[in-house]
């Protein structure tokens, strides 16, 4: 028997099995992720926290930015219905420039339409980023001391960030997040989406975290740290992912299942390589812990 912990509200409930991890993920009191553990005895040995500058990452701020756009499209729709209104009423009271007032207030109410529906679509996607991101950092909490965690990771001159990278004894991670909707089919790198209403190829995430890892592992030679190879792992939020062909270069797993990948794994590093990688990614990570 797993459970599932709040422990903000203090709260903890027993599933059967992983999967039901999907179906119950937050809390709905505080809408926090929850904490998934095997047994009580492992989370009395949980001694990493998630720093509160989680909240601040390059996702948050993104979601954050679109829902500032969308709040203010709703300002103009409102300004743009309140002048059409003052515009009607001034055109009943026989003063001409009122039908001036109403075509201005059409005009901000049809050009805050288009703002605020697109506006609202990225919003809702890069907020279920931020909401997939928590959860893995949850999850990693799982790993014993001596596995160090950095989030929000930006690299000199690369185009996009890193959600997470794990460095321990067992060697190298970057974990791309994904919070995908709907049910997936992977062939490889190749993803398809998979719904009664479209099914189509679409981006895949595997040859981002691969990308990644490439680059990752350039950035530690660059510095003349050397490493047989960086993991690369996509952290799947998706109910359904269904898995063709495996590819042995980017393991594809629920986020309750990482830490257990990571711990699997031989022993690659020592304590000093692992500090030195550490120090190497510290300053280009939003945070360390």
């Amino acid at each position: 028997m797993a459970y599932l912990i709040c422990e903000k509200c203090n709260h903890y409930w027993q599933i059967k099995r992983e999967e039901e991890f999907w179906a119950f993920h937050i809390c709905e009191e505080c809408g926090l992720p929850l904490l998934y553990v095997k047994d009580f005895n492992e989370y009395r040995k949980i001694t990493k926290n998630v720093p509160e500058s989680s909240v601040n990452s390059q996702t948050y701020r993104k979601s954050d930015n679109y829902w500032r756009f969308w709040r203010g499209g709703r300002l103009i729709f409102t300004a743009g219905a309140l002048m059409t209104a003052a515009g009607i009423l001034l055109t009943v009271t026989s003063m001409a420039w009122g039908i001036t007032i109403v075509l201005l207030g059409i005009i901000l109410m049809v050009l805050s339409v288009p703002l605020t529906r697109a506006r609202e679509g990225r919003g809702i996607d890069w907020r279920k980023g931020h909401e997939g991101e928590l959860i893995i950092t949850n999850c990693l909490r799982r790993l014993p001391e001596g596995y160090h965690i950095l989030n929000d990771i930006q690299l000199p001159g690369a185009y996009g960030n890193m959600d997470h990278v794990v460095v321990g004894p067992t060697g190298v991670y970057m974990i791309e997040t994904k919070s995908y909707s709907g049910n997936y089919i992977v062939k490889g790198d190749r993803w398809f989406l998979n719904d009664e209403l479209r099914k189509e190829e679409v981006q895949s995430p595997s040859i981002q975290a691969k990308g990644n890892a490439a680059a990752l592992k350039e950035f530690l030679e660059s510095r003349d740290i050397y490493v047989s190879w960086v993991n690369a792992v996509v952290a799947f939020l998706s109910e359904s992912c269904t898995i063709m062909e495996e590819d042995e270069h980017c393991r594809i797993l629920k986020p309750c299942q990482v830490p257990e990948h990571i711990m699997g794994s031989r022993l690659m590093l020592g304590e000093s390589k692992v500090k030195r990688i550490v120090d190497a990614l510290r300053k280009h990570a939003s945070e360390v812990w």
